[in-house]
């Protein structure tokens, strides 16, 4: 395969690569700022640095591999430039084609290749996004039909459906969006529904049940097991709140869109009660919040990293100091994007509801993000026409949220590694912690530490009540009794 088959798509206007294996490695070098592939000899390098004095102090490892005897090469691999013997050296092709397929973020190959089969990246598949199978209830009979409650008058029931099926295809549709997360959220409840109706005997469909019916079903909700890849364990709290949530949800959704002609689920349970008890309870401890800066320090005083390092640190850094959630990371129809402006960086997602918001990053993110992008090939800054995933994955396609999610856990995995067996609490907190654990550190930090005004912290986070956002001064009851040392002291006497 020629360079030439290569489009740089960051030059302006995009252009093809030198035809030659030699221009197109002098073309590399200066687009990515970095020797690509060059072979030194004494001749070469006082040609280049005028005096050996100034040639050792500017290449230290050239200078010395040269002394040993032979020709020397300096070349990219994986994010790094290596000075080697001649004799160990790959050729230059090679290491042209390799930083190519590994930049081809940058780099777009105009050749087409031979076409894969289709259980390799599934149908449809994107130049940034592997195609991932949706998950969907299309396999769940119990849901076929339609009960007494459906509406079959076309002029009210405005989602067309005459069986909930096709209804609840449609309520994923609109509730979900773009968020696989969500989407296998509300599928996982929907499902434990229909288990428990099949396991009472209760024929369904889901428009056949009766307000007494999800009465039990909320009570039984208390003694259901869920079943984890550790362990098995009744559902807690929350998760019953959360699988009455979904519940209402959806027939909410299907009587307000005149599917059915009564809501047996309404106040099944009271969303803006449990909002306004809402008091994170998974946020890092203070020692847990050093061992992950120190880790992140790390991997910022060390140069040339490969790109997978740099990855996972740009990814650790996002989340930390912005506190979106694990979703709004994933690329998705030119979302998460990056706005620079004589005042910074910007963070633009797309969140529940397809809700947009602003996020300012702070300078830390902006320098880990500068870094991988530098590890990519990509300008520090982007430009105003890139329209690029923000986080690739090895194989340069956009990480969706399983990657990220589990980038986030080897990166916790690592700062766990490196805490003192002593420091046992710590540990233990770090093992446990999710990319949710960085949302609620970054809400406790603006609302708790930064007395952050709660309309204000409620944008950044993008809570849709500000009730939700009130939740962070409750989980900390320290903040409380600060205030009531401070306001209520003993009065002196007078005389």
């Amino acid at each position: 395969m020629s360079p030439a088959d290569w489009i740089d798509m960051l030059a302006v206007p995009p252009r093809p690569l030198p035809a030659g294996i030699d221009d197109a490695v002098r073309y590399l070098s200066d687009a990515l700022n970095v020797p690509v592939y060059e072979r030194w000899t004494p001749a070469s390098l006082l040609r280049k640095y005028g005096c050996m004095q100034d040639a050792r102090a500017e290449q230290p490892e050239v200078f010395a591999l040269l002394l040993a005897g032979g020709p020397v090469v300096q070349f990219w691999h994986a994010g790094q430039v290596l000075t080697v013997p001649a004799g160990r050296a790959p050729r230059s092709e090679v290491v042209l084609e390799r930083l190519l397929r590994v930049l081809r973020v940058r780099f777009r190959c105009v050749t087409p290749r031979a076409p894969q089969r289709e259980h390799e990246h599934g149908a449809g598949s994107g130049p940034h996004t592997r195609a991932r199978a949706q998950p969907s209830l299309d396999d769940e009979p119990w849901l076929a039909g339609a009960g007494p409650l459906v509406n079959r008058d076309a002029a009210s029931n405005t989602l067309g459906s005459l069986d909930d099926a096709s209804a609840i295809r449609l309520f994923l549709r609109d509730r979900a969006g773009a968020s696989v997360h969500t989407r296998r959220g509300y599928i996982a409840e929907i499902r434990r529904l229909v288990s428990w109706c099949q396991a009472h005997d209760i024929a369904g469909p889901l428009s056949g049940l009766s307000r007494e019916h999800l009465v039990r079903y909320r009570d039984d909700l208390s003694t259901m097991v869920a079943r984890t890849p550790r362990a098995s364990q009744v559902l807690g709290e929350r998760s019953q709140k959360r699988a009455l949530a979904v519940v209402r949800s959806v027939l909410s959704y299907l009587w307000r869109t005149g599917y059915l002609t009564a809501n047996p689920g309404a106040g099944l349970g009271d969303t803006a009660a449990a909002r306004e008890k809402f008091a994170p309870d998974r946020i890092l401890p203070a020692g847990a919040v050093h061992a992950c800066d120190s880790w992140l320090r790390a991997r910022l005083n060390l140069d040339g990293q490969p790109i997978a390092v740099m990855r996972r640190a740009a990814i650790v850094a996002t989340y930390r100091f912005t506190g979106i959630r694990l979703d709004e990371l994933a690329w998705h129809d030119g979302y998460p994007r990056v706005v620079t402006g004589d005042d910074g960086w910007t963070l633009q997602v797309r969140g529940k509801g397809r809700r947009e918001r602003a996020i300012p990053l702070p300078a830390p993110c902006v320098i880990f993000l500068q870094r991988y992008r530098s590890a990519c090939g990509l300008p520090p800054t982007p430009t105003p026409r890139e329209n690029l995933p923000l986080i690739r994955g090895q194989r340069h396609d956009a990480l969706g949220p399983s990657g990220l999610y589990r980038e986030v856990r080897a990166a916790f995995a690592e700062m766990a590694a490196a805490v003192p067996p002593a420091e046992a609490t710590t540990r233990l907190a770090l093992q446990e912690a999710s990319p949710h654990w960085l949302r609620h550190l970054v809400g406790k930090t603006l609302v708790v530490d930064a007395h952050v005004p709660l309309p204000v912290a409620q944008v950044l986070l993008g809570h849709q009540s500000v009730a939700t956002t009130a939740g962070y001064a409750r989980a900390d009851a320290s903040q409380l009794r600060h205030v009531m040392q401070r306001c209520f002291t003993l009065t002196s006497d007078a005389g």
